[in-house]
């Protein structure tokens, strides 16, 4: 984690893809004129940049990239059947995410580390203001909702903040036995950022991200089991013992602002909360030393996850409903089960079905929903991708990651919103120079000129 950050300016694709990220991330679903000037813009970038990729011997993984332009061919067909055009559904704001994997194509294995850690660290910094904006509302109004800060959703910005932490677990340093005051310096700041992240997790309420971090932990433990089974076991403990802290922080914060006539009682917390942070990286230091210790906070770990059941008592109804909103919609599955019933079509339909309204726009379910209104090769299209880049993900946080990510889109709608679905490829997708096809310059240009006219098409379509 030390110098060298300025290098970055030499590789300006990883701030364009960084960059593009945070657009994506401020747009939620999306918004298809936005995203068509910035895929113009990302289209330029791999343009200019198609030469230097194809004398590196950047190689794409078809068994990637074609899933991927499948999915978005279908989805395509789709919303150009139903609305005579292909921005209206969505297609129209998707289509980066293809242009995002081409430009990932592009960029050397130091760049893909240091875009994750750049990903990693704007979770943090989102946290951070997060934290910030719950104590603000608090105290102006009086009392305080679920932290739905940035993403306009809290279980959206839950799972967001799950893969920060994943993505930050990939990048945890080992300790050193002398440290430069400067190496501290940034130890504590970069250590700092786990504690924020599950501080900010713990407001959002979100016990869908909370079950996908469980999974995650899983996967991540699972992964490490070559270091041995004891060795494994104290891991585990000091991530729980980590979060169990972490998350109670938040929520204690939370029952202050929320639950209590005296909101401004959050600020002592908040006070003690910042001593915590600051002082997140000698407590790591300690659970390393004392492992039993460890384990007795890991083991409060349930006391933490009953108290957020017991705040969110409608939670079970909410999953109970969930499960419903599946049923109706593997029935609707049936009706249409090549092109599906349209982009945004399925709300209409359960509105007049016989059926439990559900009043939202996608069933949360991200395979039911897509198999309902792009058709089942859709959903295939999106499982054949699921498993590849399942399969290609070796390092254990890369794939608790991801195993997070698929358990949520299983009960929520996370993959609908373009900056979570584009941080989990830019910081998952790891493609190899070892492997793939190779495609030449004039080819690299083809495939960013034809996305490029496609953006046109769609910025036009709205611009009329």
């Amino acid at each position: 984690m030390g110098g060298g950050f300025w290098r970055l300016i030499d590789h300006y694709i990883v701030l364009c893809l960084f960059l593009a990220l945070f657009v994506l991330l401020l747009l939620g679903v999306g918004d298809v004129r936005t995203v068509s000037l910035l895929g113009l813009i990302l289209c330029a970038v791999g343009i200019v940049q198609a030469p230097a990729v194809a004398a590196a011997g950047a190689k794409i993984d078809g068994w990637v990239l074609g899933p991927l332009l499948f999915y978005n061919l279908l989805s395509a067909v789709a919303s150009w059947g139903t609305f005579g055009n292909i921005a209206d559904g969505y297609a129209g704001c998707q289509l980066i995410w293809l242009l995002l994997y081409l430009l990932l194509v592009g960029l050397s294995g130091e760049e893909q580390i240091w875009l994750r850690r750049l990903c990693a660290g704007l979770a943090g910094l989102v946290a951070l203001i997060g934290l910030g904006q719950f104590t603000y509302a608090a105290l102006a109004e009086g009392s305080a909702r679920r932290l739905a800060f940035f993403l306009g959703n809290p279980n959206a910005l839950g799972i967001f903040l799950v893969l920060g932490w994943f993505i930050w677990q990939g990048y945890r340093p080992e300790p050193e036995a002398v440290l430069s005051k400067r190496r501290k310096l940034i130890l504590r700041l970069w250590f700092a950022v786990e504690a924020v992240l599950l501080m900010a997790l713990a407001l959002t309420l979100s016990l869908g991200s909370f079950l996908a971090m469980a999974v995650g932990i899983v996967l991540l433990v699972v992964g490490r089991k070559a270091q041995g089974g004891y060795a494994a076991a104290v891991y585990l403990a000091q991530l729980l013992a980590k979060a169990t802290l972490g998350v109670g922080m938040g929520l204690l914060l939370y029952l202050a602002a929320a639950r209590t006539d005296y909101p401004w009682l959050c600020l002592p917390l908040l006070l003690y909360a910042g001593v915590l942070v600051a002082g997140w990286w000698d407590f790591g230091r300690f659970l390393a030393v004392k492992p039993k210790v460890a384990a007795g906070l890991a083991a409060l770990g349930s006391l933490v996850a009953a108290g957020l059941v017991l705040v969110r008592p409608s939670s079970l109804a909410t999953f109970a409903e969930r499960l419903q909103m599946m049923r109706n919609g593997l029935h609707y599955c049936w009706q249409n089960p090549l092109w599906g019933v349209g982009p945004y079509q399925w709300r209409g339909l359960n509105m007049q079905d016989a059926d439990k309204f559900f009043n939202t726009w996608h069933i949360h379910n991200v395979l039911i929903h897509v198999g309902v209104e792009l058709g089942l090769l859709a959903a295939a299209a999106l499982l054949i991708l699921a498993i590849r880049v399942w399969l290609k993900s070796k390092q254990p946080e890369t794939r608790a990651e991801f195993g997070a990510f698929l358990t949520h889109c299983l009960l929520d709608t996370s993959f609908f919103y373009l900056g979570i679905t584009a941080m989990v490829m830019l910081t998952v997708a790891q493609p190899s120079r070892a492997s793939g096809i190779r495609l030449s310059c004039w080819v690299w240009r083809l495939l960013f000129g034809i996305l490029a006219v496609l953006f046109v098409w769609n910025w036009r379509c709205f611009a009329k």
